[in-house]
């Protein structure tokens, strides 16, 4: 029987083609070659974009994004953080005079020289239900500005004023009088900040979720507990260089504080035994737990505190030095639940204590490894008893970053690799042990969309069979690819997006040609300081593959800069890094 597909409803377009983009948000690039099928498609897919990132190309093709504007109805989440600042107030107030201003939630100004207060002023009248603000890395960031955003923002509920790259001294009384409605701030790297913007970000803010207030140095223990006490739904805290955090002290008043406080992140702060016991007796319902450089307690201390947290799903122990793989496989026992993992600079731990993680954490999606010592042996007794295991499979496991081990060797790689069959993104970056592994280990992980084997100077190729792959995401920057390697790339990866060949010392223009050629989704490609590449490569590249949005030529010389208005005026930036 034939069908008209033409005639579906488009609510069912909309369906087949969120199914398509695998997630709920639509991904312009995804569906770039797909809505120049039909008129009808196009309308769909520019219906359902809701995020929309301004760069400078924008203004320097068009003049204006008012035909976008047109176009995405829909928009949501409006980002500016990439836009020169002779841009950003134009920009904002064409949003503003245009019918997208009342369906937007969320917009970002961060990294500009100030904050273009008079168009979100204008944003702010036309659409008094912006619920996201961001203006982290702000050179001139006032008192007035923040003043304004609470009059003509009343009902944010996230605010993002960190790194200000002007220190200045928030009145978080005026500020927060007008802001009754906020669940999230970011106010780190706000030096000047005390006790007293706690204090009154508690009493006004009632709905408050999360803090972030990394390297405020002026607050100390007393403020936060009090936070802690007097912020009913707090459920996430992130914070480094806190004063006092030592000793027997508690974060915690008593029974009724922190009742609902899920995560909490410390960083640089010297955590001890009796504070971690402190936490165990207050039962707070922990989920995520970060002691990065915090690492003043005892592996006995940490262990009793695991104990009490068996459920824990995310922990972060980056530079933690005392924890060896004895310890890892003993804590490994208590983390049944654990979903994702950071041991970066964890120096003495090796491929024993990742083997550990992966069979005693059947939920385990995410491990960090970086500046460890995977490949090298240490304690011979715990390594046999883990290694009797590792037949065992992770099917949950996704992402391996394993980048900076020096140690590392092919073996230890492949035998780490066969356990994890469901692996999409791995990262080996700087480990100077692989040389001939990878195309085992594609072969293995057959899902595997990531990989950077960047600064791995032995590998030449990712295997020179003829079953494709999956890969959409390749960084091989500094490797020892050549030609050879490269056409088997091109043979093999016809869903890559994007490639990465900075520092790539044998790769020549027919290669590179033969790789544009084949790979017709490719949008970002890196050849900076390729010295076997011809001057022309940068134009032909450009006309041959259409789906191109970034180049950087083997050298910045390369290209005029009226030959990279005019590459740009095909779609395309060619940009220096």
């Amino acid at each position: 029987m034939d069908r008209n597909y033409d005639e579906l409803p488009e609510e069912i377009w909309e369906l087949i083609l969120h199914r398509l983009s695998g997630d709920h948000d639509i991904h312009h690039q995804q569906f770039e070659s797909l809505s120049s099928v039909s008129k009808r498609l196009l309308s769909l897919t520019d219906r359902l974009r809701r995020r929309f990132t301004v760069v400078d190309q924008t203004y320097i093709i068009h003049g204006t994004i008012s035909r976008f504007i047109y176009r995405f109805k829909n928009l949501k989440t409006l980002d500016l953080s990439k836009l020169k600042n002779c841009y950003v107030e134009t920009a904002i107030r064409e949003i503003a005079r245009s019918s997208v201003a009342l369906n937007l939630e969320s917009v970002d100004v961060s990294n500009h020289n100030s904050v273009p207060i008079e168009g979100l002023k204008e944003l702010g009248l036309s659409n008094r239900r912006i619920k996201v603000l961001r203006c982290a890395n702000v050179d001139k960031l006032r008192d007035v500005d923040l003043i304004d955003i609470a009059r003509y923002f009343p009902d944010l509920e996230e605010l993002d004023v960190s790194y200000p790259r002007n220190k200045f001294e928030i009145d978080a009384l005026r500020l927060c009088c007008g802001l009754r409605n906020l669940v999230k701030i970011n106010i780190s790297m706000n030096p000047l900040l005390t006790d007293r913007s706690l204090v009154n970000l508690s009493s006004k803010c009632l709905r408050l979720q999360e803090i972030i207030m990394l390297k405020c140095i002026m607050i100390t223990m007393k403020g936060v507990r009090f936070m802690l006490h007097n912020s009913p739904n707090l459920r996430s805290v992130s914070m480094c260089l806190i004063s006092n955090i030592h000793g027997t002290d508690s974060l915690f008043v008593d029974v009724t504080s922190g009742r609902c406080l899920s995560e909490l992140h410390f960083s640089d702060s010297d955590i001890s035994d009796e504070f971690l016991d402190s936490i165990v007796k207050a039962r707070v319902p922990l989920k995520s737990v970060c002691f990065s450089d915090s690492g003043s307690y005892s592996i006995d201390g940490l262990l009793r505190f695991l104990h009490a947290y068996h459920s824990l799903k995310f922990l972060d122990l980056t530079k933690s030095y005392q924890l060896c793989d004895s310890s890892i496989v003993d804590l490994s026992r208590y983390l049944r639940d654990l979903v994702s993992i950071k041991l970066n600079s964890c120096h003495k731990l090796t491929h024993t204590s990742l083997f550990a993680l992966i069979i005693n954490c059947p939920f385990l999606e995410h491990v960090e490894m970086e500046h460890a010592s995977l490949g090298k042996e240490e304690d011979l007794n715990t390594i046999i008893n883990v290694l009797n295991n590792v037949h065992t499979k992770s099917s949950s496991m996704k992402s391996l970053n394993l980048g900076w081990n020096s140690h590392l060797t092919d073996e230890c790689l492949l035998k780490i690799t066969s356990i994890c069959p469901n692996l999409t993104q791995l990262d080996v970056s700087s480990c100077s042990g692989i040389t001939r592994s990878v195309g085992e280990v594609l072969k293995s992980c057959p899902k595997i969309e990531h990989l950077s084997i960047q600064d791995c100077g032995g590998v030449k190729n990712i295997g020179l069979n003829m079953l494709p792959l999956r890969l959409k995401k390749l960084n091989m920057a500094r490797s020892g690819v050549n030609d050879e390697g490269l056409v088997g790339i091109a043979v093999r990866c016809n869903d890559l997006v994007k490639i990465d060949l900075e520092g790539c010392q044998h790769v020549t223009t027919s290669a590179v040609k033969f790789m544009v050629k084949n790979c017709e989704k490719l949008r970002e490609v890196n050849l900076m300081g390729c010295p076997n590449l011809h001057v022309y490569i940068v134009d032909w590249m450009v006309h041959t593959r259409p789906s191109l949005r970034k180049l950087v030529p083997p050298s910045y010389a390369v290209t005029s800069e009226s030959q990279r208005q005019l590459i740009l005026r095909h779609g395309c930036q060619v940009c220096d890094k």
